[in-house]
């Protein structure tokens, strides 16, 4: 088997989780939809496609995703995962991942929330959860060795993703 790589999208900004509506329920405000379109061009940009896209259940990381297959020529089509709902156990979530691993030949693009992606990508790279935050509609892209811990390549905020 060889290296292939694991690509961490987390959701766009949604709406408040003051508002009163269930927390599974909130959408994406405007800044959100604007930042997708960013992850979008960013993507365009540097010839990176998923060819397999999964989602959290959770309206906000759904419309994510969804807005990447929508927008993204030669995208995926969005493959909704209950092991990135919102609080799985980090177990549980790379559980999921291996199984997905294991099932799809291509790399692998998640789109979930924090604290629960970076406490993945710590567990992929074998460090403490303390040692990533992931900001709002963040890309980062790791390479899963076969026999090896994970190695993340680079990590770009939304607010870094300009166009040239």
């Amino acid at each position: 088997m060889t290296d292939r790589l694991l690509y961490l999208l987390r959701h766009a900004t949604a709406q408040d989780r003051t508002l009163p509506l269930a927390d599974a329920d909130r959408a994406l405000v405007p800044k959100g939809r604007r930042q997708v379109n960013q992850v979008v061009a960013f993507c365009q940009q540097h010839q990176l496609v998923p060819k397999v896209l999964f989602s959290s259940p959770v309206l906000r990381a759904r419309q994510t995703a969804d807005g990447l297959a929508r927008h993204l020529p030669g995208c995926a089509t969005v493959q909704v995962a209950e092991w990135l709902r919102i609080d799985t156990p980090t177990p549980q979530a790379l559980e999921g991942l291996h199984a997905a691993q294991a099932a799809q030949p291509d790399d692998l693009w998640l789109v979930g929330h924090e604290p629960d992606l970076s406490a993945l990508l710590a567990a992929l790279v074998g460090t403490p959860a303390s040692a990533f935050l992931l900001k709002k509609a963040s890309l980062s892209c790791l390479v899963l060795p076969d026999s090896a811990p994970a190695q993340l390549l680079w990590s770009v905020p939304c607010g870094l993703m300009t166009s040239r």
